[in-house]
């Protein structure tokens, strides 16, 4: 993949427009979110670990949203 501003701004757009669909088992999902963050790195595009963690709880379905408010807490201790 080169590192054009066009696979940079791809990349960007689907890393913060993917959500997980009903019924996608958690780990092929988090299989597709880290592909895409690898992607990323290949292109030299830098991803804040607060960034990943926000993007990451907020594709979640709301079935997920006791997980999301679980690691909030555990993020501010």
């Amino acid at each position: 993949m080169t590192k054009s501003l066009s696979n940079k701004l791809f990349m960007k757009k689907h890393l913060y427009s993917l959500r997980i669909k009903e019924g996608t088992f958690i780990l092929q999902y988090l299989n597709a979110f880290n592909k895409i963050l690898s992607n990323l790195l290949v292109l030299e595009v830098k991803v804040e670990e607060e960034d990943k963690t926000l993007l990451l709880l907020s594709s979640l379905s709301s079935s997920y949203d006791n997980l999301a408010t679980t690691t909030c807490m555990i993020r501010r201790l």
